[in-house]
């Protein structure tokens, strides 16, 4: 059941305490990292867009955090950039005048779609990895104190910033949750004679067959949901009044950190304006 295994390829949501540098980082630090990686990825070009991946890997090495580990989530999401690209070729652009490069029939693949399908997955290759990388050197107490102290200003005008750091610090926690929910439910099924792509019918059948699991997985993970604000309502937690226990102090060449990440987000949106 290798094929079946789906918390081995998530990265999103799993801290790998190396010990590095980068681990060091107050939360506020990681998070403008993470926004400076992320900006080029989401909104830039091409080159910027590759800037942006390279610098990621390069801070992954950095914090000792190999480079197949950000990239493992790939896998699960192959069949989503294949139904993207089909779609993209099938529905083309009425003023679309780039050459022809493979038609089938009444589909034919142009230089302006194939751009578009691999831009979007460049972005998505960026991006998954620098947010797999923001939560292998952040703890899930410092995602969501990262989020109090970026936005504490905002809090003097009524935001409840305490309120959307535990709920980001919690999404982030429940990605490999949900994997593992997910991978349970689909090898208790193959071992009653479910077929979940082992068998004949290509990728269709495969897609088929997961679908139906959608409903018992989103029960699983609001049953789970249900069960942590129980667990929080009994120990009667409140957001008024919350102290921490831990004081982040600033790590020594912090603020060249900060510099040297807008230096890369910038540099990648040159590239991008540029190419």
């Amino acid at each position: 059941m290798r094929n079946l295994e789906f918390f081995r390829n998530v990265s999103i949501g799993q801290y790998v305490d190396t010990g590095s540098y980068l681990h060091s980082l107050r939360p506020s630090t990681k998070y403008f990292c993470l926004a400076c990686l992320a900006a080029p990825a989401l909104a830039g070009g091409p080159a910027g867009v590759g800037l942006a991946l390279v610098a990621t890997l390069a801070a992954g090495r950095a914090a000792r955090v190999s480079a197949s580990f950000l990239l493992r989530g790939l896998k699960p999401a192959l069949p989503f950039f294949a139904l993207t690209a089909v779609l993209q070729f099938i529905f083309g652009w009425p003023n679309d005048a780039s050459p022809v490069l493979a038609r089938l029939g009444p589909v034919s693949v142009t230089a302006f779609e194939l751009r578009l399908v691999l831009m979007a997955i460049g972005r998505c290759v960026a991006l998954l990895a620098a947010v797999g990388l923001f939560t292998s050197i952040a703890t899930e107490s410092e995602i969501a104190h990262g989020i109090e102290d970026s936005l504490s200003p905002l809090a003097k005008l009524g935001l409840p910033v305490h309120r959307l750091a535990l709920a980001v610090a919690t999404a982030f926690r429940f990605v490999p949750i949900v994997a593992g929910e997910l991978e349970a439910i689909v090898k208790a099924q193959a071992s009653r004679g479910g077929d979940f792509g082992s068998g004949k019918g290509g990728p269709i059948a495969k897609a088929r067959a997961y679908l139906p699991l959608f409903v018992p997985v989103t029960i699983r993970a609001l049953e789970r949901a249900e069960a942590l604000a129980e667990a929080m309502e009994a120990r009667c937690y409140s957001e008024e009044g919350r102290t921490r226990y831990v004081v982040y102090e600033a790590a020594p060449r912090e603020g060249l950190v900060r510099l040297g990440a807008l230096a890369v987000c910038a540099a990648a949106f040159a590239a991008g304006a540029l190419a």
